[in-house]
C-alpha cells in the first residue's frame, strides 16, 4: 500500500508535563525529527481533547501517578516516560514502535472504509452496466433483423448508423464503469482523465440516484483548454460520489462539484456540505490520508480534494 506521508507526519504526539523545561527538551526532539507534537500543562485541557478523541498517541511522565480511568484513555495509546531520568533514545524507540501500530490500525480502518464506499456505490453502477448492456443486445436484434433484408435503402442505413452510434456510446460508458470496478481496490491507481470523461463518471454513477432523490447536481469545470487531470482518480471520484451522496441522505437540495487548476494542484469543490457532522468529516479526511498526493481540506462549508500535479 501507498502511504502518503510517513506515520510521523500523520500521527500527532501529544506530550504532558507539568514542568516546561522538560517539555520543551520532548517537543524540540520530536519536531526536529519530524513529529506533529501537540503540548499540554493542564489536566483538564488534556482531558478535554481524550474526551472529545482528538489524542491518538499520548506521552504521560512516570511521576504524574494518574491511572488510565482518571483520563479515559480507552482510545488512546500511552507512553510513559522517567521525567526524573529522561533518555530521549529509549523514547523515540517506544515512540516509533506505536506510530507503527497506530499506522497498522489506520491501514486496517481504510480498507474497510475503502471496501464501504465502493460497495456503497456498486449496486449504481451494476445498473448503469446492465442497462448499457440492454441497449446493445437490443440494438444487436434489429441490426440483425434489417441486415438480412435484401433491400438496403437509406432510411434503413441511417438506422443502422444511429444502431451503431448507440452501441458504441453504450460499450464507452460500460467499459469505464467497468475500469474503475476492476480498480476499486487498487490504492492510489495512477489514471489520467480529462474533465469531460471525470464528469461524465461522476454522472454515470449518481444520476438515477440523484433523480430518485430529485436532487440536483451541478458540475462546473474551470481547467485550461486541454488539460487531463492525472493522479488516482478513481479514489478521488469515489470519494467524491460518496460525499454527494451523504449530502443527499441529509437531505441537501443542491450539490455543486467544482474542479479547478492551478500551477500546483487540481482542486475537486464540494460545496453546501455545511451540515456534514464531525464523524462523517472524519472519515473523509483519514480515508484522503492514505491516497498518494490527494490532500483534504475543509473551508467554508465545503469539502476539498487537492490532487497535487507531479512535474
Amino acid at each position: 500500500m501507498i502511504i502518503s506521508n510517513e506515520v510521523k507526519k500523520n500521527v500527532k504526539v501529544s506530550i504532558f508535563s507539568s514542568s516546561n523545561s522538560i517539555l520543551d527538551i520532548i517537543k524540540n526532539e520530536l519536531v526536529n525529527i519530524g513529529y506533529k507534537v501537540a503540548e499540554y500543562t493542564q489536566i483538564d485541557a488534556l482531558n478535554n481533547d481524550i474526551q472529545k478523541g482528538k489524542i491518538k498517541l499520548l506521552l504521560l511522565p512516570e511521576s504524574l501517578n494518574l491511572s488510565f480511568n482518571e483520563l479515559n484513555l480507552e482510545n488512546t495509546k500511552v507512553i510513559l516516560y522517567d521525567d526524573k531520568n529522561l533518555n530521549l533514545d529509549v523514547l523515540k524507540v517506544e515512540l516509533y514502535y506505536n506510530c507503527k501500530l497506530i499506522e497498522n490500525e489506520e491501514k486496517i480502518d481504510f480498507e474497510k472504509y475503502k471496501l464501504e464506499l465502493v460497495g456503497n456505490l456498486v449496486e449504481s453502477i451494476s445498473h448503469k452496466i446492465q442497462a448499457n448492456l440492454l441497449i446493445l443486445g437490443a440494438s444487436q436484434n434489429i441490426i440483425k433483423m434489417l441486415s438480412q433484408e435484401k433491400d438496403e435503402n437509406a432510411e434503413k442505413k441511417d438506422i443502422l448508423n444511429n444502431l451503431y452510434t448507440k452501441n458504441d456510446n453504450a460499450l464507452d460508458k460500460a467499459n469505464v464503469l467497468l475500469q474503475l470496478v476492476s480498480n476499486a481496490t487498487n490504492i492510489s491507481h495512477e489514471s489520467i482523465m480529462s474533465g469531460d470523461e471525470i464528469e461524465d463518471t461522476i454522472n454515470l454513477i449518481l444520476d438515477e440516484y440523484l433523480k430518485d432523490n430529485l436532487k440536483v447536481l451541478k458540475i462546473d469545470r474551470k481547467l485550461k483548454e486541454g488539460s487531463y487531470i492525472c493522479g488516482p482518480l478513481n479514489d478521488v471520484i469515489f470519494v467524491t460520489c460518496r460525499i454527494v451522496k451523504y449530502l443527499v441522505e441529509i437531505n441537501e437540495s443542491s450539490i455543486e462539484i467544482c474542479i479547478t487548476e492551478d500551477a500546483e494542484n487540481w482542486y475537486f469543490k464540494i460545496s453546501n456540505a455545511n451540515k456534514c457532522d464531525t464523524d462523517f468529516l472524519d472519515k473523509i479526511k483519514r480515508f484522503v490520508t492514505y491516497v498518494k498526493n490527494v490532500r483534504y481540506k475543509y473551508a467554508n462549508d465545503s469539502i476539498i480534494l487537492v490532487i497535487k500535479k507531479i512535474k
